[in-house]
């Protein structure tokens, strides 16, 4: 188990900046890392691999200690038996493929250096392209030889600071599935950190919500980011559609609430507010459904006429911007862009489930 317990801040000219102040354990898992730009999740791994000092606390790997302010202790980055990927992976660029590897594989007989080193290399996929330089391999291929590099040394822990960032979609779909086959494989404690909720909800056993230094939330992946706790955290884990209104009624025996915001009126799930009273919630994107014609027979309490206003790409996806008295933002796949004719100026139905709105502090 790793368990992570320090503080560090960084002083802009003499004056006080960014707090860095965290506490969790990590078990045998792929644990995932997510927040937004500046909340200080590659500082984390940097802490824990050593090349950054805290200021006070202990980073521990079981009963060995890799940091504790209050012995003065702090383990160098090469004695730590961590292996580190990083976004733009590193190699060196003089050395093939499996020289890389090599590199990262601890004192042995050369034949069995070398053994292991194509093994790694199979196991990514990658040992055709072993007598290359990394000026000749793919962004897919160099990510999957610093993954083998960093397992060659067989570390304790393995921390993923967004390595699949910089390659395209398929093929950051194939090298998350073998970062996961390769956590099970090592039992070894892995920290993924991501940008994207898919892959967070895909790969994490557990997700650890970073915001403004500190550790908002935790728990399941698919539980948090359905059901942040906050409009920073919601904000945090990428809901897109944040409304702020008034509780208009409640029942506690259907389980909804109605809330007014301006603009339209929404059913949303049963959060106990005196009518009269200021509430926020989030909507994902993704959990709106949307039509061209009226539904009557559905689950869903709320079905709201709305007007198309502009379409974004997103990767493979469209977003959609309806004006259904307050702007929604709508995910859905380019074929349903195509199949309904989508478009700027199109009346559209949207469908919101009332379990859908989560109530945020």
């Amino acid at each position: 188990m790793l368990s992570v317990d320090f503080r560090k801040e960084f002083r802009n000219g003499g004056r006080p900046g960014f707090k860095l102040d965290v506490a969790f354990t990590v078990n045998h898992g792929l644990t995932v890392l997510f927040g937004p730009s500046g909340s200080g999740k590659t500082t984390v791994l940097r802490s824990i691999a050593g090349a950054v000092a805290p200021d006070a606390g202990t980073i521990k790997l079981g009963d060995r200690a890799y940091f504790d302010s209050s012995l003065r202790l702090n383990v160098p980055m090469r004695r730590r038996e961590v292996g580190f990927v990083f976004q733009d992976c590193l190699l060196f660029p003089h050395l093939t493929a499996e020289e890389n590897v090599l590199y990262g594989i601890k004192p042995a007989h050369h034949r069995e250096k070398r053994k292991r080193a194509q093994a790694l290399l199979a196991l990514f996929g990658v040992l055709d392209a072993r007598q290359r330089l990394p000026r000749e391999l793919s962004g897919g291929e160099q990510q999957r030889v610093a993954l083998a590099r960093a397992m060659a040394s067989q570390p304790a822990v393995m921390l993923l600071d967004e390595p699949l960032s910089a390659v395209d979609v398929s093929t950051r779909s194939r090298l998350l599935r073998e970062i996961i086959e390769i956590q099970e494989q090592s039992q070894i404690p892995f920290i993924h950190v991501t940008h994207s909720p898919a892959d967070a909800v895909s790969a994490g056993d557990w997700v650890l919500i970073l915001d403004q230094g500190r550790i908002v939330q935790e728990g399941l992946p698919l539980q948090v980011f359905n059901s942040p706790k906050s409009v920073p955290l919601a904000r945090a884990v990428g809901t897109e559609n944040i409304f702020a209104g008034t509780v208009l009624s409640q029942s506690a025996e259907d389980g909804i609430s109605v809330l007014d915001l301006k603009g339209c009126q929404l059913v949303v799930s049963y959060n106990g507010l005196a009518p009269g009273t200021q509430a926020t919630i989030g909507i994902r994107a993704e959990d709106i459904i949307v039509c061209r014609e009226p539904v009557t027979q559905t689950s869903a309490r709320n079905l709201l006429q709305g007007i198309v206003r502009t379409l974004i790409p997103d990767e493979s996806k469209m977003e959609l911007v309806v004006d259904g008295g307050v702007d929604f933002k709508v995910s859905v796949t380019r074929q349903a862009v195509e199949s309904l004719s989508l478009m700027p100026g199109v009346t559209v139905y949207l469908l919101i489930k009332a379990s859908a709105c989560h109530t945020l502090l």
